[in-house]
């Protein structure tokens, strides 16, 4: 089979924003801004969604003209490490409160993904964490499954920064991930992709394509500086074409993969939140539409 050119796969992907871009912004203001900036796609945080009232958001969002693309907190908000898919026994029962009714409002909004991070490092040993890893990813997507959802999980492939309580290895980039999920016996987990991790543990574009079609559940995309791969940190995260992450190969490897759905921004640079909030949605846009070759990235 030919390569498909990558001029031919960019316009399948579908432009989306996640909320952190846009920290502590009130959820309507964050749609408004979104919608604005042309997005026709958003995450959201199921919290924020069940505190504004999922009736009155369904509402909002036909009105903006704006999808839910997909949902964080099936389980509640808190740090990516430890939690808060390898949190201990009684913390993650309690984390299981109202999961029912996150999903209920998530299926409610018309969002069929939800995500979720699994850690990269454990105190428990590789064998016993990632045994554990499966076995509440089965369960949270056979949860997800009886709302029509599919559950999306991310490999956090940054090495620097990761506390030293948590000294053994769990997953850390795409194969290692694919490989517990098919572990897992669920249909209904997926593969989130993050660019940035994906740039983080080598950029090697068969991480992707190895994936194969209807693997991947979600995409979010960030740039990555240049010159210090090894030792990035989320913080460095920058706008989509504006680093040094090969685009052309990271496109033509979700095509390869069979990927044609939202590609949300999701930016935690303190110098990128520092600029107005309208900025950002509207520079987000720009490189979510544009990022994919070097001669479309052009002025801002």
């Amino acid at each position: 089979m030919s390569a498909p050119a990558t001029d031919d796969v960019t316009g399948r992907f579908v432009p989306c924003l996640n909320p952190a871009t846009l920290r502590g912004l009130p959820l309507p203001e964050f749609l408004a801004l979104a919608a604005g900036a042309g997005f026709p796609t958003v995450e959201v945080s199921v919290q924020q969604a069940q505190a504004h009232g999922t009736a009155r958001l369904c509402d909002l969002l036909q009105e903006l003209g704006v999808k839910v693309a997909a949902a964080s907190g099936i389980l509640p908000a808190g740090p990516v490490l430890p939690a808060p898919l390898l949190v201990d026994p009684d913390t993650y029962r309690t984390c299981l409160d109202g999961l029912d009714d996150r999903l209920q409002a998530m299926a409610a909004l018309g969002c069929t993904v939800a995500t979720t991070v699994l850690n990269p490092r454990s105190p428990l040993d590789t064998t016993r964490a990632r045994a554990l890893a499966r076995e509440r990813i089965a369960q949270l997507a056979t949860a997800a499954a009886a709302h029509g959802m599919w559950l999306a999980v991310e490999a956090v492939s940054i090495r620097t920064g990761l506390p030293a309580e948590l000294p053994h290895p769990v997953v850390d980039n795409l194969p290692q991930l694919a490989e517990l999920l098919d572990d897992t016996g669920t249909d209904h987990a997926g593969v989130l992709v993050d660019s940035f991790h994906w740039a983080a543990a080598g950029a090697d574009p068969a991480h992707i394509t190895a994936l194969g079609p209807g693997r991947i559940t979600h995409v979010q995309i960030a740039d990555i500086p240049a010159g210090h791969t090894a030792s990035v940190t989320d913080a460095e995260r920058l706008f989509p074409g504006d680093g040094a992450l090969p685009w052309p190969a990271f496109a033509d490897a979700l095509a390869r993969a069979g990927y044609d759905g939202p590609v949300s921004v999701e930016l935690f640079n303190p110098t990128v939140r520092s600029l107005p909030a309208g900025e950002i949605a509207r520079l987000s846009h720009h490189a979510a539409t544009r990022c994919w070759t070097p001669a479309k990235a052009g002025p801002r």
